[in-house]
């Protein structure tokens, strides 16, 4: 059975939109460019032979970039990347982190219709994003993100947006860990952070409005012994405008640490 609970409107924000001219973002460059960077037509796949590998990413594109080797971090240095075809404009075959440069502005947008319900960054595996720049995230199809098991990190600021029916971050886990700084805004969309068992939160500025629901686990696809729960044990979180703070199992919500804004 699961519990709802009402948030109240407590915290005014922007306007979640990409008014950036696009033009301003110069020229698509990858650094390294060299036999591990495969482009062919408005695709761009990274295959680099080790883990952890390392590219830098600027200026505008529009088509997939698609990543097919564990723990490869794509470093965006004020870089546009959009997909209108309805398909992710990111793409992870396998662990895929992202991560923005100190005063850089990014935008990873997926508009347009594929007749499927994707995201504007889609990994099969585990995605972390991370860095101290600029993030915005739009998932004009569905969701703004969707992975196995998601993690942010770092010291950022990173916008998230799906739509009514989709969710800002989609995923099984949702993990942010002790002591990151990062600001993370999480709207427009049916749900700000959809689980499908856990969510947990021991720091981070979270700014969550305008969604159905701002942190819901579910319950639909997993056995009735899989454990299903929010737990939130630290963070700073400012609310506007969502009809329900969480859903979850009964019992399932368990906050030990934190701020909300009207406590």
């Amino acid at each position: 059975m699961k519990k709802l609970f009402s948030a109240a409107i407590i915290f005014i924000l922007g306007t979640f939109c990409f008014s950036q001219d696009k033009k301003n973002y110069g020229e698509f460059k990858i650094i390294p460019s060299d036999s591990s960077v495969k482009i062919e037509k408005n695709t761009v796949t990274l295959c680099p032979k080790k883990e952890g590998a390392e590219y830098i990413i600027s200026g505008y594109f529009n088509g997939q970039i698609i990543n097919k080797t564990k723990n490869t971090v794509l470093k965006l240095n004020n870089a546009f990347i959009e997909n209108t075809n309805g398909q992710p404009a990111v793409y992870g075959e396998a662990k895929t982190e992202i991560s923005s440069v100190e005063k850089s502005v990014n935008y990873i947008i997926a508009s347009g219709s594929s007749g499927s319900k994707t995201a504007a960054v889609q990994c099969k595996k585990n995605l972390e994003i991370g860095g101290k720049g600029t993030i915005y995230i739009s998932g004009k199809t569905y969701h703004g993100v969707k992975a196995d098991d998601v993690k942010l990190k770092g010291s950022g600021t990173y916008h998230f947006e799906g739509t009514k029916d989709g969710s800002a971050i989609n995923c099984k886990t949702f993990t942010v860990e002790k002591g990151k700084t990062f600001s993370a805004y999480l709207s427009n969309s049916k749900n700000g952070i959809k689980a499908d068992k856990t969510i947990f939160i021991d720091s981070g500025n979270f700014f969550i409005s305008n969604n159905e629901t701002a942190f819901k686990t579910d319950t639909k696809k997993d056995d009735a012994s899989s454990v299903h729960e929010i737990k939130i044990t630290g963070g700073i979180f400012k609310l506007q405008e969502n009809n329900t703070l969480f859903s979850t199992e009964k019992n399932g919500y368990k906050k030990t640490g934190g701020k909300f804004l009207d406590e």
